[in-house]
């Protein structure tokens, strides 16, 4: 077995011991009365991966932001010792 696969499986357990016993059966038995059609289920899940796409997006932009305003900086940095040099005598 491949170190990958002990470090997902120890990752996994730990997750599991976080969560209480039955955790998933109380969740599905929760969505199921908050959603008890079909349809109602679809735009719940619909709905569910909807926020966590908006989530990612906009994780996404911010960390993009972050970077470009970085590597500006950076370069305005260079730009102003570049400047520095062709003002030597």
């Amino acid at each position: 077995m491949k170190p990958e696969t002990h470090a997902w499986i120890g990752l996994h357990d730990h997750a599991a011991s976080l969560l209480r016993p039955g955790f998933a059966e109380r969740t599905l038995r929760a969505a199921r009365v908050l959603a008890p059609t079909p349809f109602s289920q679809f735009v719940l899940s619909a709905a569910t991966a909807a926020a966590c796409l908006l989530v990612v997006f906009l994780a996404h932009q911010r960390s993009t932001q972050l970077e470009n305003a970085r590597n500006l900086a950076g370069w305005q940095e260079i730009a102003a010792e570049t400047q520095n040099l062709g003002q030597l005598p």
